[in-house]
């Protein structure tokens, strides 16, 4: 094998390699807490729910308006390592920009809906 095409090949191994490491999809990564309600040309809306103990895994989200419908407290691990607490409750509603995080359930129930705005993506 000639060395450009060799240089070629391991090119191409390492940007496959990198995109496999990239962060999942909410829907991918934890399954079992967040599920597509509806989706079409617009927005897809999840539902994310979870007991008490409940560790996410690192996900990404697109930009999105979370409506919270439960009361809960939860620790929120971003991409750069970061931590945050959130308290959420009943009636709150918010605004996330694209973002990639982890996140526990330190109290209470995540029963919250996301609409994620497809003409937001960047």
């Amino acid at each position: 094998m000639s060395k450009p095409i060799v240089w070629i090949a391991l090119s191409l191994c390492l940007v496959s390699s990198v995109a496999a490491q990239s962060v999942q999809d909410a829907t991918v990564a934890a399954p079992e807490a967040h599920q597509v309600v509806m989706e079409n040309d617009h927005v897809r809306v999840l539902r994310a729910l979870a007991a008490p103990g409940h560790k996410s895994p690192m996900h990404s989200h697109p930009p999105m308006v979370i409506i919270s419908l439960g009361t809960a407290r939860v620790r929120m691990t971003m991409g750069d390592g970061t931590v945050q607490y959130f308290d959420l409750y009943p009636g709150m509603v918010f605004w996330i920009d694209e973002t990639e995080h982890s996140w526990e359930l330190l109290a209470g129930e995540v029963n919250v809906v996301g609409v994620e705005v497809k003409a937001a993506k960047k």
